[in-house]
């Protein structure tokens, strides 16, 4: 009569002995291929955010050599949260600018891509009018409109008194400033917004407002609960990335106002001085990196918050 063997002791290994681990040739080029971009990665996005948290907690003015600088802890933080008026109203306004912009960009483009889903003649000239704009250069564009907002010799203000109404100070403004420049972000990026929404629509399958028809849905109800749900993924991408460019809003203010010395752009008195505006006249005008590193490090939190906030509602609503 034979022994009977227990299977799994058959699969045993002796004890010490380490396991390995063998990676499939497929695998191996795998890792091959992504070796550069990680590298990119690590070098040029991971390696500069590393070195910029680092700078934030030293004073340097790009003259001293790194080695040397002086290390002041969360020093610079606590100067531009608490003690920095500029830094204050630079957030501010721009929030407003995101807010505003974006959110009048999501709506002109969502009917301007309505419009152009539609059957109108001359389509793909009105695609191409649309997206001009957004292939023109923002300091190009910035001082463009600023002649033509110039409060004396502007072709709007001409347009406005051939017609009758009174000159406008425009950019000259603190109370108009900040819309002006609002203006021409919309301007500038609204196209795009209406190319890539009309992308969406013609990617929804038309089979599904046939089927709406035959139930006796009207126009906005199919609109409501056809269109609206479908789009959501494009209005997400949109407001996401858009939301993270208009926070960091610089070259059209740049282009188009300027200011005293006590503001050092960003004007008239401060009233378009923005994050990154402020961030750059801290480290290349007064030479204080410390404090414009821990601007970008409060910056980059601001972005990522926000970001997980919109993908977290848009994704509940979806």
């Amino acid at each position: 009569m034979g022994t009977a063997t227990n299977p799994n002791l058959t699969n045993l290994q002796p004890l010490g002995k380490p396991k390995r681990i063998r990676i499939s040739h497929n695998a191996l080029w795998g890792y091959i291929f992504i070796a550069p971009v990680a590298l990119y990665l690590l070098v040029f996005s991971i390696g500069p955010i590393l070195f910029s948290f680092w700078v934030s907690l030293h004073n340097w003015n790009m003259i001293t050599p790194v080695a040397d600088m002086e290390s002041v802890g969360l020093k610079n933080f606590q100067y531009i949260l608490g003690d920095d008026d500029v830094f204050r109203k630079a957030l501010l306004n721009t929030f407003r600018f995101t807010i505003l912009g974006v959110g009048t960009n999501t709506v002109l483009g969502l009917c301007g891509a309505l419009l152009l889903n539609a059957n109108i003649r001359f389509r793909t000239f009105w695609r191409t009018i649309f997206f001009l704009p957004i292939v023109t250069a923002p300091l190009a564009l910035g001082m463009m409109w600023g002649t033509l907002l110039n409060k004396n010799f502007g072709l709007v203000n001409r347009i406005l008194n051939a017609i009758g109404l009174p000159s406008q100070p425009f950019l000259s403004s603190p109370d108009q400033a900040l819309y002006c420049i609002i203006l021409i972000a919309v301007y500038q990026y609204v196209g795009y917004y209406i190319i890539v929404m009309t992308a969406g629509l013609q990617g929804i399958p038309e089979e599904y407002y046939d089927a709406a028809a035959v139930d006796g849905a009207n126009w906005w109800q199919s609109f409501r609960h056809i269109t609206l749900p479908l789009l959501r993924p494009v209005v997400l991408f949109l407001v996401v990335t858009n939301t993270i460019g208009a926070l960091q809003v610089f070259d059209i203010v740049f282009a188009t106002t300027t200011g005293g010395a006590e503001t050092s752009g960003g004007g008239p008195a401060g009233a378009t001085m923005v994050l990154v505006l402020h961030m750059y006249n801290n480290a290349f005008k007064f030479f204080k990196m410390g404090r414009a590193s821990a601007m970008a490090m409060v910056l980059f939190a601001i972005i990522f918050i926000v970001t997980l906030v919109q993908m977290r509602l848009m994704r509940e609503r979806a």
